[in-house]
């Protein structure tokens, strides 16, 4: 069944055409500066556009493509042609080729990091998302990191953002309140130490030293793609008679990498952002409800969390 044409928070039609053609110029600019971007899905009704409905965990921040992140163009045609297909998709940035983006959740947070900075505002461009607020940097070539602060994330390196105008599950729109102009400042020397990581003596590299974070980074997404194609290809239920007379293995593929996932995640090179809606995707692909594989999702996410890999596991494995 296709979905109706999902109007989200400009309920004037003669406002929703102006809103189209803002979304795909706003993803022309951002890729005309270097900035890989992507089609997501957009909040509609409660839920989302994806086929998870009012059970997606995040709303209108996950991508339209099969391969997400890896997918992420610069290419005008491409971009027109994403946009043509899907044209209320909310724009969304693969971080960490020319944008790097400190994610503040609460006004508290926004108020530690200032204090942390020593200024009143931030240097370079200032986004207002449904809850919180992007602070955009040029890229550091570092991944992901969660927590550098209370409240405050960091998205480098194999991470993604949603970027102005979209629409958040709020029905408020993403909206620069210092503006973009295609320059970023760079990461003030404040805050790049809590965004680093230690990093080893420099030493020839085997399989039982720690990888770098921008290796990290690329094992984490190829990490993600591989268990995506072992759920699509675990069992399915089989049947005699109608009578099940075998399990399948779908669910157990599911809590596996959810697990595995998890325990990449301490590490930063993954984050729930990037894992959850994905995961969530495959299974339904695969014949699991929304709700079975939240579930079944956080029980795996939450044992992997508890026990990460080593270092030298990350590497190995």
């Amino acid at each position: 069944m296709t979905r109706p044409t999902p109007p989200g928070a400009d309920h004037d039609e003669g406002a929703r055409p102006a809103a189209r053609r803002a979304l795909r110029a706003a993803a022309l600019h951002y890729a005309a500066s270097g900035i890989p971007v992507m089609p997501l899905h957009t909040p509609y009704r409660g839920g989302c556009t994806c086929t998870a409905g009012r059970e997606c965990g995040s709303a209108g921040k996950h991508p339209h493509l099969r391969h997400g992140l890896h997918n992420a163009s610069t290419d005008p045609a491409t971009i027109c042609s994403w946009w043509a297909r899907w044209p209320h998709a909310n724009v969304g940035l693969a971080t960490g080729t020319g944008l790097d983006v400190c994610d503040v959740d609460t006004p508290d947070a926004l108020r530690r990091l200032l204090d942390l900075l020593d200024v009143v505002r931030p240097a370079g461009p200032l986004v207002r998302t449904g809850h919180g607020w992007h602070l955009w940097y040029a890229s550091t070539g570092l991944s992901n990191r969660v927590g550098i602060i209370p409240g405050v994330d960091w998205r480098g390196t194999g991470g993604l953002v949603v970027a102005p105008p979209s629409l958040h599950a709020t029905g408020r729109r993403y909206r620069f309140t210092q503006p973009y102009i295609g320059s970023l400042p760079g990461v003030p020397p404040a805050l790049r130490p809590l965004v680093a990581r230690p990093r080893r003596e420099p030493v020839s590299r085997t399989v039982h030293e720690a990888p770098e974070m921008g290796d990290l980074a690329s094992y984490g997404l190829a990490a993600l793609a591989g268990e995506i194609s072992r759920i699509r290809a675990a069992p399915r239920p089989a049947y005699s008679g109608g009578q099940r007379v075998s399990a399948g293995g779908r669910n157990d593929a599911l809590v596996r990498a959810a697990f595995r996932l998890g325990q990449l995640a301490e590490a930063g090179s993954l984050d729930q952002q990037t894992v959850w809606p994905q995961l969530i995707e495959v299974a339904r692909a695969v014949g699991l409800s929304g709700a079975q594989a939240r579930r079944t999702i956080a029980s795996g996410w939450r044992a992997g969390l508890r026990h990460p890999r080593p270092p030298a596991e990350r590497v190995r494995r």
